[in-house]
């Protein structure tokens, strides 16, 4: 393996100065920082191949280097290099297309062979790579002795496969060469776009990447020419051509090319404008018709969950719904991938409308979810102003709360336990979506107390709290934060010292039940005597025959059917319990795994719980959840409501937490045998 010249000079400069930093080098050379770190990977390649150890870096950029490679700068002149660098297989894999896609004549093996420089039976073992590469744009390379090769498939894919090949090759060692050589375009006709797209970013006052500045110039000039040549594109894809209208990359697009082709289609402006956009938008989700109906599910499910946080019903929430819609249809490739506009932003939302500002970012998760990213602020400030609005207009208004936050630095099944326990707990807060330790430092103050497990740098009110606690731990919880929030002196229970008392003057039969009976009795005095039983443990729900023990299940979907069979013969839960349950999980979710160990489908009660509960499966050979991991148990909960199932939830953790006893229940043939280890490793 050889270095090629700038790879060289690159590790010349850092053996020369360890100081020298990536952006000193990006300029230096005049390129870009995924370029420099392409160079360093063939460095390290180089380096490994001769024995030498790896140039490695700090968290803050600085490199690493070890005293045997200084040793490497005295011994041996960095600079001896072959004079004519030769390209990877994989490497030649995207020249090869470049060749196919960017050539007006002919080609056979010889072609391809003189162009690069190799043998024919080269060529050949690289055509298998070749066909890999375009078969996953679901395209294929076709050879007949009176077309040469060529891509068969749709020319929207076609182009998809152009612009990552050219994306490739531009950070090979001079790739640009390999561009012009085989993409037959001129040098001028680069440079005269180039010039264009500067004046457009100066007009528009719009502003790409650097490194999207120096490859652009030679994806249009690529691609005014295959459309010249007469490879258009047809009206087979699902992105919405008006949707992208008001941004400025379409705009600038416009500008691009009105000059160089007077009448173009729809199709072939939105294609240049994604262009200017990025390359994600060709291969990610597209908003078809069928999927506009989730959409608005997404965000019909933002509107409810509003509700629930801000204790209010929304009159005519269907009219909000569809204004809502009608905003984030045309929004949605705005938001996935980030694209500037030309509309007013808003900056700032009006005090009336803190509090519905708040609580939208903390509803607005479900729409995340569907549109796969994160929400910028402004586009939630636009949802604001449409509920801020909408509430004034109905007569409405929500209560003044104050603002919390929970801070989890565990998963996520521990995080929402506690969210929610807090939730309940504290009716008199708004409260955020739970958030990492990182989230949180990077999280504006926008709240006025903070829950958190661990202790955590804030100037705000902070208050440590177990990842699991008691009922009488919630309520001198409670106690402690009315007394220091707001004030107000609650009456303190001391269940030890009322135990002690009562044992004085009466013989106790069982001290550690009557102890849990006062705690559920002091700290849920209201609850009725025929609901069932917040303590209730796993066990009790889980009982022999609530287990199911099978060999194997031929899918996800299907151990979900077997794990739910107790359930539904139970009466309780429906047949539409288990539809929705594979609905939701289409796989295995890491958000729905305890432990790695087990998994816990479930759904919302209103889809056909009838009566709290739980049931397991345990597969002997198990699911994959991944290379690493299989899933041997499956719990699918049955919950009416938040507190019901809470209990055994918990306790289902800290078993999934225990190795040695699940590695224990994989071994066991018996329901019996394991709802007795069950019980066992559950005891209060």
């Amino acid at each position: 393996m050889y270095l090629d010249e700038r790879s060289n000079q690159i590790l010349e400069d850092v053996l020369g100065n360890p100081e020298i930093s990536n952006a000193e080098l990006e300029d230096k050379y005049a390129l870009s920082r995924r370029q420099i770190g392409y160079s360093f990977t063939k460095i390290n390649d180089w380096l490994e191949q001769n024995s030498y150890p790896a140039i490695k870096r700090t968290k803050s950029g600085k490199f690493l280097l070890s005293p045997i490679l200084m040793e490497l700068l005295v011994k041996r002149p960095v600079a001896q290099t072959q004079s004519t660098y030769i390209l990877s297989e994989k490497e030649r894999t995207y020249v090869i297309i470049l060749m196919i896609l960017g050539s007006s004549e002919e080609l056979s093996l010889i072609h391809f062979s003189i162009g690069l420089d190799v043998s024919k039976n080269t060529i050949l073992r690289d055509m298998k790579h070749v066909q890999e590469i375009v078969g996953r744009y679901d395209l294929e390379i076709v050879y007949s002795r009176l077309n040469g090769y060529v891509v068969s498939g749709r020319e929207w894919d076609k182009r998809r496969l152009l612009v990552d090949a050219l994306r490739k090759i531009f950070d090979i060692y001079k790739g640009e060469s390999y561009i012009y050589q085989f993409g037959g375009i001129a040098e001028e006709d680069v440079q005269k776009l180039q010039k264009q797209i500067e004046d457009v970013e100066e007009r528009l006052q719009l502003q790409f990447s650097d490194e999207r500045m120096r490859i652009l110039p030679y994806i249009i000039a690529i691609l005014l020419k295959r459309v010249k040549n007469g490879h258009t594109i047809d009206g087979s894809h699902h992105i919405d051509y008006e949707a992208l209208s008001d941004t400025k990359e379409y705009e600038a697009a416009e500008l691009l090319i009105k000059d160089e082709l007077e009448e173009l289609s729809k199709e072939e402006r939105l294609f240049f404008a994604l262009q200017l956009l990025t390359s994600n938008v060709l291969t990610s989700q597209l908003l078809t018709d069928r999927e506009i109906p989730h959409l608005k599910e997404a965000l019909a499910e933002s509107l409810s969950l509003f509700e629930r946080q801000a204790c209010i019903t929304l009159k005519d929430k269907s009219r909000l719904l569809e204004k809502l819609f009608l905003h984030i249809k045309p929004a949605y490739y705005r938001i996935k991938y980030h694209l500037t506009t030309n509309y007013f932003m808003i900056e700032k939302v009006s005090e009336e409308f803190e509090a519905i500002h708040y609580i939208v970012k903390d509803s607005i998760k479900p729409l995340e979810e569907y549109i796969g990213c994160e929400i910028p602020e402004s586009e939630i400030m636009f949802v604001t102003v449409f509920i801020g609005g909408h509430l004034i207009n109905s007569g409405e208004t929500i209560p003044l709360k104050k603002k919390a936050v929970v801070v989890c630095p565990n998963g996520v099944s521990i995080s929402n336990l506690m969210d929610n326990t807090l939730r309940e707990l504290f009716p008199e807060f708004y409260f955020h979506r739970a958030l990492s330790i990182r989230e949180f430092q990077q999280m504006d103050d926008g709240f006025d107390l903070v829950f958190s497990p661990v202790p955590l740098q804030t100037n705000k009110q902070l208050f440590i709290v177990h990842h699991f606690i008691s009922e009488l731990e919630k309520m001198t919880l409670r106690q402690r934060v009315m007394k220091e929030v707001f004030s107000l002196q609650m009456p303190v229970i001391n269940v030890d010292q009322l135990m002690n008392t009562i044992a004085k003057y009466a013989d106790i039969k069982d001290p550690k039940q009557l102890e849990r009976s006062l705690e559920s009795y002091f700290t849920q005095p209201n609850q009725q005597e025929t609901k069932v039983k917040a303590d209730y443990g796993l066990p009790d729900f889980i009982h022999p025959d609530m287990i199911v023990i099978e060999e194997e299940a031929g899918s996800w979907h299907e151990a979900i059917e077997r794990a739910s069979q107790p359930l539904l013969e139970g009466g309780l839960i429906t047949a539409d319990y288990i539809k929705t349950m594979k609905q939701q999980y289409p796989s295995i979710s890491p958000h729905i795994l305890l432990r790695m160990n087990v998994a816990i489908p479930h759904a919302a009660p209103e889809h056909g719980v009838q009566r709290v509960g739980m049931s397991l499966l345990k597969l002997k050979k198990g699911l994959s959840f991944d290379k690493n991991h299989i899933v041997h148990f499956v719990v699918v909960i049955a919950a009416v409501d938040k507190s019901q199932h809470l209990n055994a939830l918990l306790q289902l953790m800290k078993l999934a937490d225990k190795k040695d006893v699940i590695h224990e229940m994989t071994q066991m043939d018996s329901a019996q045998a394991i709802h007795e280890v069950l019980k066992h490793h559950t005891q209060p």
